[in-house]
């Protein structure tokens, strides 16, 4: 790499445990393709719930200042950290079917008030009535794996961990490089697999750093959606189906025995893991009339979305 980028890890999980056993691995490779690299164990972390005041979005909104919490608690270290990094590598283990409260306790926060379109647009706006600029941490691009951890030996036990880790990195339009549904974890045939597959999370992570977007591939097991790769789609009735986690559309297929899923080009761009669905975002939310030059910051944003 041309410099030495940050890759942070994030362990929701236990300590000494099946998740930082596995986010060990990843990180230790990720230091060994020449990444600057740093775990934080969130489990003695206290991250409280959000309590929905909307004081962050008052906060970029203001013109003034930068975005943060007003709680007192440990969620702005981690926060800070996840700016901070260039790509970040999570680990959670599936409690009932999805992630542990702890993570979702984060996620809740840091998405609101780091909403990407939104920081994008609100610091064009700043700019052009003499505002303080937003922290560029905010704004740069940032990469993420996820690593999902169970202890159940069969899938169906952990349907919701890869779908929710998802929504990690989705306000912030986190570019998604890989991905790995470590079920069976406790399985000792199963952990070499599962440590050799996170020792590739981190190799890959540190060289999609030099990359652009549109030029990383998808390595991890692919899904039905072409997008987030999950495997759960949402029956509506008809043959269209649709992506719980992207939000988008495609058509059920059947060939033989086998169902597929198609989508359509225009729909996958809708995706809310992609920048074009976050901007999209930004109209179906009603903010169009807060900025005089909408359209241009349309525009300048779309130019730039294979950096960001």
């Amino acid at each position: 790499m041309s410099d030495k980028k940050k890759v942070l890890g994030i362990n929701f999980g236990r300590a000494n445990v099946n998740c930082k056993k596995l986010l060990t691995a990843a990180m230790e490779a990720a230091k060994q393709a020449g990444a600057e690299t740093e775990i934080i164990d969130t489990i003695k972390m206290d991250i409280r719930h959000c309590i929905g005041c909307g004081a962050c979005s008052r906060m970029l909104q203001s013109g003034k200042g930068q975005i943060q919490c007003i709680q007192k608690d440990d969620y702005e270290a981690l926060s800070d950290a996840v700016l901070a990094a260039d790509a970040i590598i999570v680990a959670a283990p599936v409690y009932v079917l999805a992630p542990t409260g702890q993570f979702k306790n984060f996620v809740d926060r840091f998405g609101p008030a780091h909403d990407k379109a939104y920081m994008l647009f609100e610091n064009e706006l700043r700019k052009d009535t003499g505002g303080e600029e937003l922290n560029p941490d905010c704004l740069k691009r940032h990469l993420v794996s996820y690593i999902s951890v169970g202890g159940a030996t069969t899938p169906h036990w952990v349907s919701y961990g890869l779908p929710g880790m998802n929504l990690f990195g989705m306000s912030l339009n986190m570019k998604v490089v890989d991905q790995l549904d470590a079920y069976g974890s406790y399985v000792p045939d199963n952990q070499k697999v599962l440590l050799e597959k996170s020792r590739h999370i981190g190799e890959r992570i540190v060289e999609a750093l030099d990359k652009k977007t549109s030029e990383i591939t998808w390595e991890s097991e692919p899904g039905i959606c072409p997008v987030c790769h999950c495997k759960e789609m949402t029956l509506n009735g008809t043959s269209t189906v649709c992506c719980p986690v992207c939000g988008i559309y495609g058509t059920l297929k059947m060939e033989g025995d086998q169902v597929k899923v198609e989508f359509s080009e225009e729909e996958k761009n809708r995706s809310r893991l992609k920048f074009t669905g976050v901007l999209e975002h930004q109209v179906e939310q009603g903010r169009k009339d807060r900025y005089p030059r909408f359209d241009e910051y349309v525009e300048k944003f779309r130019a730039m979305q294979d950096e960001m």
